[in-house]
């Protein structure tokens, strides 16, 4: 093989290697970021009801990760309430990821971060299951969610998608 031909032979190759994924990643559907609102009771020595408000943000096909910020009440064993906050990171593994059947299910795993009267914040590991519902017309889908995170806690939740994604 002459040296001219060579050159071509690795100006193609390179030119494909260049070219090639970009064509490729066109092909997989757009995910957006996502807003999400949830209401959730946290228990642990005391209980929480707390509102929260977050992002779901893609990380690839089948992960979503998603972080919220949540604010409510702590009920105190005397029946009195004090404020109480949390940060949520929690990253999920979607089963279902391109809305092929009507519920979604994913598991999840993540750090929350508890803002408790008279404790400490410190980082809890987080652990989650998660049941979503089918879209409405608005782009809302509902979510049901159970885990552990500083104690049992569970939640309902409104999750704005696409689609064809969840």
């Amino acid at each position: 093989m002459s040296a001219g031909r060579a050159r071509g032979t690795a100006l193609a190759a390179f030119a494909l290697l260049v070219a090639v994924p970009p064509i490729a990643r066109a092909q997989l559907p757009r995910i957006p970021v996502a807003p999400e609102v949830r209401l959730d009771v946290l228990g642990g020595r005391s209980s929480s009801v707390q509102g929260a408000l977050g992002l779901e943000i893609p990380a690839g096909t089948y992960v979503r990760v998603g972080i919220l910020a949540g604010a409510g009440a702590r009920i105190e064993q005397d029946a009195t309430s004090r404020a109480a906050g949390r940060v949520d990171v929690l990253a999920r593994f979607l089963l279902d990821p391109f809305r092929q059947s009507a519920l979604g299910f994913s598991a999840g795993a993540g750090v929350s971060l508890r803002a408790d009267p008279g404790e400490r914040v410190r980082p809890r590991l987080l652990v989650a299951l998660d049941l979503e519902g089918r879209r409405q017309r608005n782009g809302i889908s509902p979510a049901l969610q159970v885990g552990l995170g500083g104690g049992v806690r569970g939640g309902i939740g409104l999750r704005w998608s696409g689609r064809t994604t969840r």
